[in-house]
């Protein structure tokens, strides 16, 4: 019998809050792939609708797994466990890319995926955090436990947004909280490929750090599991509020009225869709520092999904239901 050697896979973690750009940054590292490159990516969501697999740039040697219903950090680490051996056993990887969700703790999964039955499964390559000018230059993010915890554990700093932005200041606190990653400014001339061959280096024990209750299950259903449309939920985790929509693919919403309408919700971190409106099938990336809304494909329904700091009532997205559907044609 030919046994073949077990190689541990190059894994890369990005992190970054919500809508600092993680999304971006992974589709252009795909630009970048060597063409007989097979990657994996994880991609974790804290809502259950399932958007951000459709988000990222489409190629033959990637596969995208998605992981709903919770950050994967804290929900427990079976779903994490599950998915990772999956992955690595069905599709065999030169490369496995993790992206939790904006809101996880990476102290948290540092220390998961640095436990002693990985090792020979999983070498983990330096910590890309993902850092938007734009929001830092607000107090709320720079003071925010979970926005410093991406810099405190990254290897890498890559800031995008900055124009306008103190950049020196920005790099001065990067370097008070992290002083040995490596700081990338917006458009500075670096070879983002090499950047998933450098090493991890952690100078910082790994820490458990609960965002909600510590034994809340994730839910683990895939994002393209058969389910009746219309299907809509809105539930709390943690300290946070997720609500969304997955809606019939003929189901067409104005799309004026829907972009004002979504705009006007109050104190959201992060909007994301994939809708038919009466302008063609839109995507929808929206945080409080930016908006990208483009064309995009057909896809075999909509998806619509808001998180929000505060708590929402029932009887608030029930009227948000009401006025949604009241945009459908």
């Amino acid at each position: 019998m030919n046994l073949q050697p077990i190689i541990a896979t190059p894994t890369t973690i990005i992190t970054g809050f919500l809508g600092a750009g993680k999304t971006t940054l992974l589709n252009t590292l795909i630009t970048h792939k060597l063409s007989d490159d097979k990657w994996v990516l994880l991609i974790n969501e804290f809502g259950k609708i399932g958007i951000d697999g459709s988000l990222i740039t489409q190629d033959d040697d990637i596969t995208i797994k998605e992981v709903s219903g919770g950050c994967i950090c804290c929900t427990g680490q079976l779903p994490l466990q599950i998915a990772l051996v999956r992955l690595l056993g069905d599709h065999k990887p030169s490369r496995l890319i993790i992206e939790p969700t904006g809101l996880a703790h990476p102290d948290e999964l540092l220390g998961q995926l640095g436990a002693a039955h990985w090792q020979a499964s999983l070498k983990l390559q330096a910590v890309l955090c993902v850092v938007a000018g734009t929001q830092w230059q607000q107090d709320k993010y720079r003071t925010h436990d979970g926005y410093i915890a991406h810099v405190r554990h990254a290897d890498v700093v890559l800031c995008n947004r900055t124009d306008g932005i103190d950049v020196a200041a920005l790099s001065a606190w990067i370097r008070a909280i992290n002083p040995h990653a490596k700081i990338i400014l917006d458009g500075a001339d670096d070879d983002l490929q090499a950047l998933l061959d450098l090493p991890h280096h952690s100078t910082l024990p790994a820490r458990t750090v609960a965002l909600g209750a510590p034994n809340q299950p994730a839910n683990n259903t895939p994002a393209d599991a058969p389910i009746s449309l219309p299907y809509r939920y809105h539930e709390r985790i943690g300290e946070h509020h997720v609500g969304g929509w997955r809606l019939p693919a003929e189901w067409q919403f104005d799309s004026y009225d829907l972009q004002k309408w979504l705009l006007s919700r109050p104190n959201y971190l992060r909007i994301k869709g994939i809708i038919h409106t009466t302008e063609g099938w839109l995507m929808l990336n929206i945080a409080p520092d930016g908006i990208s809304i483009s064309d995009t494909d057909e896809r075999a329904d909509s998806r619509l999904e808001m998180i929000f700091a505060d708590q929402i009532s029932d009887d608030t997205w029930q009227v948000w239901d009401g006025e949604l559907m009241g945009m459908k044609s």
